[in-house]
């Protein structure tokens, strides 16, 4: 378990390293190829766009492993003896959630291969766009896995 944790966050690192400095370039690209040569380009911001996807997907995942996701602590404070068991039910909503993007990801991802457009300007196969879903779904539900895991074992 520490191993496959060790190694995704790892890859969420790299990618959105990746995502981010990309996104950088191009958008920094556009601005002074719009204002400086009067020549502006489209293509930099629909790259940014799908870097920025994955990146918050990916960063999504992130923020499971260490525990920064968005939650409304008014449940923790008022039962604080009961914060297992809070937890219990956060990360199993999360584990159905993360299930329900995968499998209807998946589904979404076959239809948009069936009609197996492209994005306008860069191009790119609309089903590898489409695959961010399950992606996503996936890794956050093996996130969601090691961090019961990690709950359970400590009690």
């Amino acid at each position: 378990m520490k191993t496959l944790d060790a190694v995704l966050d790892r890859l969420e690192r790299w990618v959105i390293f990746f995502c981010f400095s990309t996104s950088l370039l191009a958008l920094t690209y556009g601005v002074v190829a719009r204002y400086a040569f009067r020549r502006p380009y489209a293509w930099p911001d629909e790259l940014s766009l799908y870097l920025f996807l994955l990146m918050t997907f990916v960063g999504a995942g992130a923020s499971v492993r260490a525990g920064s996701e968005l939650r409304v602590d008014a449940l923790y404070e008022r039962f604080p003896g009961a914060r297992l068991w809070l937890d219990l039910w956060m990360h199993g909503v999360r584990l159905l959630a993360a299930v329900l993007i995968a499998y209807y990801g998946w589904q979404f991802v076959a239809v948009e291969k069936m009609f197996m457009n492209y994005t306008p300007i860069l191009g790119i196969p609309v089903p590898w766009i489409a695959a961010m879903l399950p992606l996503f779904g996936g890794l956050l539900a093996v996130r969601t896995v090691l961090k019961l895991v990690e709950l359970l074992g400590r009690k």
